[in-house]
């Protein structure tokens, strides 16, 4: 009931504290088809974009939150699809799960402190959401905090903390999952572990030399040597996502199941994140280079 209750402090009004952003079709389909999911009462809730509860149980408190709240959803729906547009790359990666007219986008808030949430998305398709509802498929995790749309350092150091706390939880549930661990926790587990230490140390390092805030006021010589540093970070990154990629491929051939699917997801962040490194790529690119095609 925790989510609900610190979604209720902000609720009764629109959040109106981030931009106004004029969005591609690809966008406004995923806004026409957000359905919130809420952890409440042990269980995982799902809503329809009307606020109707698909799954989970529908008690008194939850009905008169959502009958009370509908401005305030509406606007936080908005909040996080341009938070997507703005700090990520998880939309523009994963496209073609949400492109056909009955993709589905299921937003699963997961607060963590002081009007912050984990945010995760899964895509699925409306016909089988209901027979079929653990088919959905992972496609990312973005952050928001209610109290601030502007993200510090573009949003950077959510995504290398949370790959550090990641790696953590495959380490962990590696112990739990596979049937074989000793044979892969020296050749692959143990690498893993090395070089998501190596991508958050060097990332955290590097992104303190770029601008905390106000990219766009940034003079050409702050932005090239953030570009060398983006790059850097980005080599160490393909480095462990292509090593991740080799065991997740193994363990598919040696049936480990009850596993595969964390490092998956783990692996899925990462595209995600090299893909908003090439992003920002661009965007440093052409503010440099003052040259553009449109």
């Amino acid at each position: 009931m925790e989510t609900l209750n610190v979604l209720s402090k902000f609720g009764q009004r629109r959040l109106d504290n981030f931009p106004q952003i004029q969005h591609n079709n690809l966008f406004k389909r995923i806004r026409e088809n957000f359905h919130y999911e809420l952890f409440l009462k042990g269980g995982h809730v799902l809503f329809s974009p009307f606020y109707i509860v698909l799954r989970g149980e529908a008690f008194p408190e939850l009905a008169g939150f959502l009958s009370q709240n509908e401005p305030f959803l509406d606007s936080l729906k908005e909040f996080i699809v341009n938070t997507l547009f703005a700090y990520s790359a998880v939309i523009e990666e994963n496209a073609n799960y949400l492109f056909n007219d009955q993709d589905i986008l299921i937003v699963r808030l997961r607060y963590r402190e002081h009007g912050r949430f984990e945010v995760k998305l899964y895509s699925h398709y409306q016909e089988e959401l209901q027979n079929a509802y653990n088919d959905k498929i992972y496609i990312g995790r973005v952050f928001v905090d209610l109290k601030k749309f502007e993200k510090d350092h573009l949003g950077l150091p959510e995504y290398f903390h949370s790959i550090l706390e990641q790696n953590a939880k495959i380490q962990e549930r590696a112990r739990h999952k596979l049937r074989y661990y000793d044979e892969y926790k020296k050749p692959y587990l143990d690498e893993i572990d090395y070089l998501a230490k190596e991508v958050h140390s060097e990332a955290m390092g590097r992104i303190k030399l770029m601008p905390r805030n106000d990219m766009k006021s940034a003079p050409t010589v702050t932005l090239i040597e953030s570009i060398d540093n983006l790059l850097h970070v980005q080599n160490l990154m393909v480095e462990l996502k292509d090593f991740t990629k080799e065991f997740e491929n193994k363990l598919r051939l040696g049936e480990e199941t009850n596993y595969v699917k964390y490092l998956f997801k783990f692996s899925k962040d990462l595209i995600n994140d090299i893909r908003y490194l090439s992003k920002l790529y661009t965007l440093f690119s052409n503010k440099i280079s003052r040259f553009s095609l449109l």
